[in-house]
């Protein structure tokens, strides 16, 4: 009986072990809507216009933006509290950006272990592996109300030393396209 009950103990404590792992591996990030966001938000960002050859995207979607530092009005708070709802429970899952954004700039997908890793030893070894790239973007997974009408990512750039830029965005789907609202969030600026 006391091997019986060992046993269960270990099947138990290896199945939780296994789903904990599951639930850390990233996942394809697969959302049509959100790569038309991306396409739309990417050519805004900094390190976009600074790139002269290959743009880099960051691979893992950004999930450590938390939606309270984004100064929404307490109007769009309410407008857009089933998108904002989504997007605090896609930040739980780790993403893998996909080769869907439709941007005129050739891009590269890195991961960050790479970008990290080439920034360890400071900008120069990163402007090495991609010169004249005007350094990287990175993007949260969007939040999407429960019609996909409404929408809240997260997006960024960095571009060496002191240069870059973050910020939430907030979008509506009118007429089958997405488009910004006008709205005051709060931006990273360095």
């Amino acid at each position: 009986m006391r091997a019986l009950a060992l046993s269960l103990f270990v099947s138990a404590l290896w199945i939780s072990t296994t789903v904990a792992q599951d639930s850390a591996v990233a996942k394809p990030y697969e959302s049509d809507d959100a790569y038309q966001i991306y396409s739309l938000l990417l050519p805004q960002e900094e390190s976009y216009s600074f790139a002269k050859s290959t743009l880099i995207i960051q691979e893992e979607t950004a999930s450590n933006a938390a939606v309270e530092g984004a100064c929404l009005s307490s109007e769009m708070a309410i407008r857009f509290k089933g998108a904002i709802s989504d997007y605090r429970r896609s930040q739980t899952m780790k993403w893998h950006l996909q080769r869907q954004f439709q941007i005129e700039k050739p891009y590269e997908i890195v991961g960050k272990e790479t970008i990290a890793l080439l920034l360890k030893g400071g900008w120069d070894g990163y402007s090495d592996q991609y010169p004249q790239s005007g350094g990287y973007i990175f993007v949260s997974a969007v939040g999407f109300n429960k019609n996909k009408t409404l929408a809240i990512v997260y997006t960024g750039s960095i571009c060496g030393g002191l240069c870059g830029w973050a910020q939430f965005h907030l979008l509506e789907k009118v007429q089958g396209h997405w488009r910004e609202v006008p709205a005051a969030t709060c931006v990273t600026v360095s």
